[in-house]
This record gives C-alpha cells, structure tokens and sequence, in this order.
C-alpha cells in the first residue's frame, strides 16, 4: 500500500536545499581570497584577435603586392612585427630597398623552419576562439574595475621564440598585444631542442607554456603597464608593487587558480601556503624587506627554481607572493581602496604598516 508523504518532511527538505543552493550560489561568487566577484555580465567589451600568422605565414608563395596589402590594413602591428619580431627583423630594415627588404621577407617565410613552426602552430591552435572568449571576459573585469581602459587589439602571431606576449601603441586610444603562440606549445614540447641552453626554456618556466597561461600571459604585460615601474629600489618596494600587479590580475581573473595567477606549480603553491611565517621570518629577521642591491633581491621578485636561503622545495619569487598576501590583506581591511586607488598608494611601508597583516600560525 502506498504511504502518503509528510509534507512537513518535504517542506524541511526543500528549505535546507534552498539553504544548500544559496551557499554553493554564494561561494560561487566570491574569489579565492573571499573577495565579492562583481557581476560583469552586462558590460559590453569588443575583443578584436587577428591571426597574423595566418595573414601572412599560410601561402609559401605570397607576393610583394599581398605583403603590402597587410601593411596597410594591419599598419600599427606590422611596423612592430617586421621591425623588430621576425628573425633578423633589424636586417629587414637597413636600407630604403623595399624591394630588397621584401625579398628577404618572403625567404624568411619560405624557410623550412618558418614552415615548419608555421605547420606546428596550426596542429595545436586550429581554432583559437577560446582565447578571444577567455579574453572578452577578462577585459569586462578590466573594464569594471577601470571604465576608462580600452581592451587591446589582439595579434597571434610567430616569433620564432623570441617574444612573449608584448605590448605596443595601436593607436591614440588604444593598445595592442601581439601573442607568440609557438610559446604556448605545452610543456611536453621540446622547446631547448629548438632554442639551445636559453635560460627561458627551464624545465621550471616551460611548464606553464600551455594554454591555460594565455590570458595570464597577456594580462602580465597589459597590467605592467598600467602599473608603471615601483616606487622605490627596496625589495619591500618590488614586493609590494608586485603584489598589487597580482591583486589586479587576480581581480581580473577571479575564477582562475592561485597557481595561475602565481605561475606557481600545485607543489610549489602548497609549500608557500605551508611555510607561509617561515617566509616571513626570512624576510624580516633577515633585514631582507630593506635590501636595495638587485644582485641580491631579485630571485625574490621574479621567476626562479626555488629561494635564496629556503629549502629546495620553496618556489622562486617569494618576495612577489608574499606581497600579493600583504596587499590580500590590505585591500581585505580597506574595501574602500578601489584598484585605481590601490595603485596611487607609492609608500610600501605605509601599506604594510595599514594592512595588519600577520601570516597564519
């Protein structure tokens, strides 16, 4: 016989499901450091990607005429790429022998190398409508957070190895970034076959040479320049400097993993999180945060193995991390501070001092 349901049962069932799905709601839309994501669904942003290399790079025989057709609708980007991105760019340009200086052109484009790269990068990026779907969301963040800002003019394009995403003047209003993709091969890609003993393609940096780092990528150099240079040559200077660079990028990519925004591997990530007060007792015990001498300092504020004075299991640019966690807590206890005003702040020890921040026991 069938027993008839106790809806009071299902009425308690329904609101603890109703509780369920607001907190998973609410999880959803805060950050990894419990930042408010904002809703940015309704800013409308034009992300305009161009594949260079396939304008320029998809028929062996182009002709002179087709090259200064490309020129011509592309003249920002062309001037920086033929100047100074294709290999021996610099010879392209030595003499006013346009004719010469295309014939050179077109057996750069011809050599088995450049075809071979060419073919390369259209196995692996077929499509690349990913990136300018990753990118559109990125610069609503971007235009949120910043209304007056511009999303670049996007090029992917071939270096030859030789530049990571890079960043030009457009035009008056707006900036360009131009995207190596050979360099985004994925880790497994042989890259010191191709490049020598380059110190770029460490078996510690090429791990995130994949996809997943793209838009990383290009943020890196797009807040560089919003940024400018520190205030000052003391490491506490570069580390909190750095650290507000990684809290915007962190705001811009609010659904990315710590480990992207740090460029950091799992292991390497849990390790800092770990030995978080030991990073901060190497630094302040030491005398470290007031270091002026580059020679000394930089390991802390940029890509490395691991941490001058830390064990082998420690990542490099611990300065950078530990920064981005005095400014986490800075901006945590000032939600006043917008990013626009987190970057007029110029006194580091100031910040420091403001964000009462204290590493975890």
């Amino acid at each position: 016989m069938c027993s008839i349901p106790d809806l009071r049962q299902s009425r308690k069932f329904a609101e603890i499901l109703c509780w369920l799905m607001f907190a998973i709601c609410l999880q959803a839309c805060s950050s990894g450091d419990g930042t408010k994501i904002p809703d940015v669904s309704h800013i409308k942003v034009d992300v305009e990607l161009t594949r260079f290399e396939q304008l320029l790079l998809a028929d062996t025989m182009i002709s002179a005429a087709d090259i200064y057709r490309i020129q011509q609708e592309h003249p920002a980007f062309a001037e920086i790429y033929f100047r100074y991105v294709v290999p021996a760019g610099d010879d392209l340009q030595t003499t006013e022998d346009d004719e010469g200086e295309i014939a050179r052109l077109q057996e750069w484009i011809r050599h088995p190398r450049t075809r071979w790269l060419y073919d390369t990068v259209q196995t692996i990026f077929p499509d690349v409508s990913f990136l300018e779907k990753d990118l559109e969301t990125t610069f609503k963040y971007a235009r949120y957070y910043f209304p007056e800002t511009n999303p670049p003019k996007v090029y992917t394009t071939i270096s030859d190895f030789g530049y990571f995403p890079f960043l030009y003047a457009e035009d008056s209003l707006r900036d360009g970034i131009g995207i190596s993709l050979e360099l985004f091969l994925g880790e497994d890609f042989p890259y010191r076959t191709y490049t020598g003993l380059n110190n770029a393609f460490s078996d510690y940096l090429i791990r995130s040479y994949n996809r997943d780092h793209m838009v990383r990528r290009v943020l890196e150099v797009w807040i560089e320049d919003l940024a400018g240079p520190p205030p000052g040559n003391r490491l506490i200077d570069y580390m909190i400097h750095n650290g507000k660079k990684l809290f915007i990028m962190e705001s811009l990519m609010p659904n990315v993993s710590d480990t992207v925004i740090m460029d950091y591997s799992l292991e390497k990530m849990n390790w800092a999180k770990t030995h978080e007060r030991d990073i901060w007792y190497h630094f302040t015990t030491g005398g470290w945060l007031y270091e002026t001498a580059m020679t000394k300092i930089q390991k802390y504020i940029g890509p490395s193995p691991s941490s001058p004075g830390m064990p082998r299991e420690s990542p490099g640019n611990t300065g950078s991390w530990l920064g981005w966690q005095i400014v986490r807590a800075y901006m945590k206890k000032h939600p006043e501070v917008s990013l626009k005003d987190l970057l007029k702040l110029d006194d580091a020890q100031k910040i420091l001092d403001m964000s009462g921040y204290r590493p975890p026991r």
